[in-house]
């Protein structure tokens, strides 16, 4: 089992730029096969939930097996091949139907060496692995896996623990597992190997929006929480045969009877260990009873991962302070010690002047000019950018077409594309420069936000009833805009 291709999923603002991205960038064309694709649905936007994408007609039809989801703004270290074979070893139905298989989930530390303040965080509860008959290898992810039983981020906990001023733990949980690990300090990767029977679990309850709240949420309590299977339509999504017995209708279960595979004697074949389980003798009264009622569905496990360190990294970036200490991470990198290391720190086309200071863990890409007397410490400056004279840039992250005046004095800051500082500025940590924006001469800041506000217009003749008109449609897109 591999992966046998690749879906880029994205809205159709975004469509022709990545497309552009992936024919042109050197980084990209380069990439293995299999090439991925780009879909754009036209019902898909920003404001999609990561559920209701996985309903989209255009998305189901890309489907038609196990899959693999990824979010846009991961950065790892990890081998994707380790969680794939922990998926195969752990989870995935190997004898019968596809429907048997499980899932699988990674979450990592938001504490330790990587961290940063306001990042991101989830809170899940575990049960322990039955403990494996042979210990795993040290290569093995076995170690860090276990049973998730649920799963919300902090902040709908903080909500449920502020209305009831408490968090409710059912007994059903600490019936079915005597011990649980709470964990508050992780964060959902929004990496998920899922079986294909999902797509029908998500298709029968329209009321999930998130995947990692909703899908895997409630797929988690229902393999502990009573009388959840049936209102979630688990049994007839695992057991499609009492679906297609009592309905005329049996469409609902092609995704659960998809890619059925073959019945394999796995016994035969292990050259290890064999069991031999002989079947105790049914006496009449007793398989009258099985045939008047079924046992209960069990529902198959989702597994957590829970990476243990902060070394191979995995992060989320989706602020501008997690871009800014990841840039600076991977920029301090030995070109041979890890895979995000870039070969070559300072680009061949760069134009470095003389007399000038670039340091060591500095990144910086192609056709970028850097003029004399600049210093430039622990930074990543992207392509076709200017430095200008004297300027000092320190832990800064620059995007392309960048501009520096002279005698600039940088430190902590992201500067967006094609944005201008202009000479003697002083911008201090914390601050952000929007793409595009023009910071004046001599403007001097410490975490502040440099943004271009449009669709703001200065009335100066504004009469009677307008004014309260006026005042309130400009408030509507000021918080368009936030």
């Amino acid at each position: 089992m591999n992966i046998s291709r690749i879906t880029l999923v994205t809205p159709p603002s975004s469509c022709k730029a990545i497309e552009n991205a992936l024919s042109r960038n050197p980084d990209l064309t380069s990439l293995p096969l299999p090439r991925p694709d780009v879909l754009a649905p036209e019902s898909l936007s920003q404001n999609t939930g990561t559920a209701e994408i996985l309903r989209l007609p255009e998305v189901q039809a890309a489907i038609d097996g196990h899959f693999l989801i990824l979010p846009c703004d991961l950065l790892s270290e990890l081998a994707g091949e380790s969680l794939l074979e922990t998926w195969m070893v752990h989870a995935a139905g190997l004898v019968g139907s596809a429907a048997l298989s499980g899932g699988l989930g990674v979450w990592f530390p938001t504490k330790g060496e990587h961290a940063v303040k306001g990042e991101e965080t989830s809170f899940l509860m575990t049960a322990q692995l039955l403990h494996a008959r042979f210990p795993p290898s040290s290569k093995s992810l076995r170690s860090d896996l276990s049973k998730l039983v649920y799963s919300t981020s902090t902040d709908t906990l903080g909500d449920v623990v502020e209305s009831k001023k408490a968090f409710p733990i059912r007994h059903g949980l600490l019936r079915k597992h005597g011990r649980i690990r709470m964990l508050t300090t992780t964060r959902d990767a929004h990496v998920y190997l899922f079986p294909y029977w999902i797509i029908d679990f998500i298709n029968r309850n329209p009321t999930f929006d998130s995947i990692s709240e909703d899908v895997v949420g409630w797929w988690a309590k229902a393999t502990w929480q009573d009388g959840l299977v049936p209102k979630l339509g688990l049994d007839h999504i695992l057991n499609p045969s009492s679906e297609i017995n009592g309905s005329k209708d049996a469409e609902n279960t092609t995704h659960a009877n998809a890619n059925i595979e073959e019945d394999l004697d796995l016994a035969s074949m292990s050259t290890t260990h064999v069991s031999h389980l002989l079947t105790p003798p049914t006496t009449p009264s007793s398989s009258t009873q099985n045939q008047t009622k079924s046992p209960p569905q069990t529902v198959p496990p989702f597994l957590a991962y829970v990476h243990p360190s902060s070394t191979p990294l995995i992060r989320r970036i989706d602020t501008p302070a997690l871009l800014l200490h990841a840039s600076l991470y991977i920029a301090s990198l030995d070109p041979s010690s890890s895979p995000l290391a870039h070969p070559h720190k300072i680009h061949p086309t760069c134009s470095i002047a003389p007399r000038t200071t670039v340091s060591q863990d500095v990144l910086v890409g192609s056709n970028t000019t850097v003029s004399q007397h600049a210093i430039i410490k622990n930074s990543v400056i992207g392509a076709n950018c200017v430095i200008g004279v004297g300027a000092r840039l320190t832990k800064c992250v620059l995007m392309d077409e960048v501009e520096v005046g002279e005698k600039t004095v940088l430190t902590g800051v992201v500067v967006g594309a094609r944005a201008r500082v202009r000479k003697d500025c002083k911008l201090g940590e914390g601050c952000e420069v929007q793409p595009g924006f023009v910071v004046e001469e001599g403007t001097e800041g410490k975490g502040e936000k440099f943004m271009v506000f449009t669709g703001l217009e200065d009335d100066d003749e504004v009469e009677g009833d307008d004014v309260g008109e006026a005042v309130e449609t400009e408030g509507m897109e000021v918080d368009q805009i936030s």
